[in-house]
């Protein structure tokens, strides 16, 4: 099984960095599903042997097979990390719950979450084509499951974020971090979205400090926050009952 979830995970690491590209170059999702696969740099049609996650990248030394240009990084390691991350969840959550609907679940929204993190990371967005279906789904699991306290939390995530952009003038953050704080106020619910909030914007300012001791960046460059704040929804997952002692 466990080998089963890796190589799932393997496969969608491949769909998402398909998926960011198309969102973020394409704007549409009709292309995604319609369209083959391409080379960003050459636009030449990819044979299913150059798409084999991270084997293809290997076999072909990080080089397009047709224009030879450098495949960017971030493609085997989305992959790899998507893949081991699935694993993880698979221990965290079936193996204690044993209930494979709610694995499911979970295992969607942490798909959506690095798919989240890596289009802010490249393109400075979150996609609304994410978060808003992502949100309906998490709504309508909470109500199914009579979690209603969630909704406050995604609530008062969204006003606590929207009262920092309207205050910093749009300089700091953007309409797109509130969305995100209001999708994980619903999916982590209280108290755990304080300690995600907590992490997030902690392991944002040590990025941020560390990119500008090392002259990458200076006080008032632009650093996309949506990463930092998929960070730490999973970080609270996976980590609360050992974190949140020591936080208190």
């Amino acid at each position: 099984m466990l080998i089963i979830i890796f190589i799932l995970g393997l496969v969608i690491g491949s769909f998402i960095n398909c998926l960011v590209y198309r969102l973020n170059q394409e704007k549409s999702l009709l292309g995604l599903f319609l369209g083959r696969s391409y080379c960003p740099k050459c636009r030449k049609s990819l044979n299913w042997y150059d798409n084999i996650p991270v084997l293809s990248f290997i076999l072909l030394h990080g080089r397009c097979r047709y224009c030879q240009k450098q495949i960017a990084y971030h493609y085997p390691l989305v992959e790899l990390t998507t893949a081991i991350l699935s694993v993880v969840l698979y221990y965290f959550s079936f193996l204690s719950l044993g209930n494979w609907l709610i694995f499911a679940y979970q295992l969607f929204i942490l798909y959506v979450f690095i798919a989240l993190f890596l289009s802010d990371l490249l393109y400075y967005t979150l996609p609304d084509l994410l978060i808003y279906p992502t949100c309906l789904i998490v709504g309508a699991y909470l109500i199914s499951t009579g979690q209603w306290i969630s909704f406050l939390s995604g609530i008062v995530s969204l006003l606590f974020f929207l009262f920092l952009v309207l205050i910093t003038r749009f300089k700091g953050m953007g309409l797109g971090d509130v969305k995100l704080a209001f999708l994980m106020g619903l999916f982590l619910g209280y108290p755990n979205i304080i300690l995600a909030l907590f992490l997030a914007f902690l392991t944002g300012a040590i990025w941020g400090v560390i990119l500008i001791l090392l002259g990458k960046k200076k006080f008032k460059s632009r650093i996309p926050f949506g990463p930092f704040l998929a960070l730490g929804t999973w970080l609270a997952f996976f980590w609360t009952d050992k974190i949140w002692p020591f936080f208190l």
